[in-house]
């Protein structure tokens, strides 16, 4: 594939080797910018270097910053960039510690957006990935959120476990940490009305082929793991769908992030959910032994209980042809992002099939 022109603008991305950020990197390469990115430990972009970015090596320049809490901590990173997206946050549902998940995402989304303000006049827009658990609180019936909600339970239950001195679970944490850090984003805004544009991407369970395997399946991130479990057989029964179950590939949210830079007039102040639709794990799993039935691999894939939990699955041909919630379930809308950016959403199947070729090179 040839190398695209320079197109003269040079963006940074937070936490560059993370799964989101990775592969908005590389969209991002493959559009002619120049690539800034931190981690807390340059080694830990190596993969990312020597592999799929290799080829733009010229094009890239990566930060350590080992704590983003910090105050200043991004203010050498930014000078002069034209563009940020801030996806660099905890995701690790395993701490269980306010002060591990929650304040290190806010003070990130602090840190980077003060900088933001020293980078210069030539910086347009500013990024943040958020998240749909950002959106969502536990309701009854058939509720459809959208951008205008705002979650609240779990950060709720976070504050009040940490004033008991008690242990919060992992996923409700993480629900906290991206709560809190989105309103901190929409309060730096109102208090200091910055001239670049300033807008959140809202994703809900986000998966789909990542650009860099790690060395085995079992380290995979929280998302993608629950596939290779089920891809692998490592799993004896199908794992449980992740919060609300919503879906959304990796290639898509890159694609959102993008736009909401590039259309900065249009995005500011914006936040954009997204959202394809409902991607149980049964359903992953009903997906991959139709698509692998027959193969040696199709062989150890998990089986579950085919069709269970969603509406859609044909039981005389084995095939998903379609993911619906059961009637009664709430649901999240991630219509703005077609309507608004054109976006044409990958569906579950195809991201599933695609995130198992990708996972084929682990087993």
């Amino acid at each position: 594939m040839a190398i695209p022109p320079r197109n003269g603008k040079t963006v940074l991305i937070t936490g560059i080797n993370g799964y989101i950020a990775s592969v908005l990197g590389l969209a991002l390469l493959e559009k002619g910018y120049s690539l800034r990115g931190t981690s807390r430990r340059i080694a830990s972009t190596e993969p990312l270097l020597k592999g799929p970015y290799a080829p733009y090596a010229d094009r890239i320049k990566i930060y350590e910053v080992p704590d983003m809490t910090v105050d200043g901590a991004f203010d050498e990173v930014v000078k002069g960039v034209d563009g940020i997206f801030h996806t660099a946050s905890p995701i690790d549902f395993s701490i269980t510690t306010f002060e591990e998940m929650v304040t290190p995402a806010v003070r990130g989304a602090e840190t980077i957006l003060a900088s933001a303000l020293k980078a210069g006049p030539q910086l347009t827009s500013v990024v943040v990935t958020s998240s749909t658990i950002a959106v969502v609180n536990p309701v009854e019936g058939e509720y459809v959120f959208t951008e205008k909600d705002f979650a609240t339970f779990a950060l709720e239950k976070a504050l009040k476990d940490k004033e008991a001195g008690e242990k919060t679970p992992g996923g409700i944490l993480y629900g906290a940490s991206k709560t809190a850090s989105d309103r901190a984003v929409w309060k730096f805004r109102d208090e200091h009305k910055p001239k670049f544009s300033l807008s959140t991407v809202n994703p809900s369970v986000v998966m789909g082929p990542p650009i860099v395997l790690p060395s085995s399946g079992s380290k995979l991130n929280e998302t993608l793991r629950p596939i290779w479990d089920i891809f692998s057989g490592v799993a004896t029964e199908v794992p449980p769908y992740i919060g609300t179950g919503s879906f959304v590939d990796v290639r898509n949210v890159a694609t959102m992030h993008i736009w909401a830079f590039e259309n900065a007039s249009k995005s500011d102040g914006e936040r954009y959910l997204g959202v394809q639709g409902f991607g149980p794990m049964q359903a992953a799993a009903d997906i991959l032994n139709d698509a692998y039935r027959g193969t040696k691999i199709g062989e150890k894939i998990t089986t579950g209980t085919p069709g269970e939990g969603y509406v859609g699955y044909n039981k005389e041909t084995g095939k998903v042809e379609n993911i619906g919630k059961l009637p009664g379930a709430s649901r999240i809308s991630g219509a703005k992002a077609e309507r608004e950016m054109g976006l044409k959403y990958i569906t579950f199947q195809q991201s599933i099939v695609d995130t198992a070729k990708a996972f084929e090179a682990l087993l």
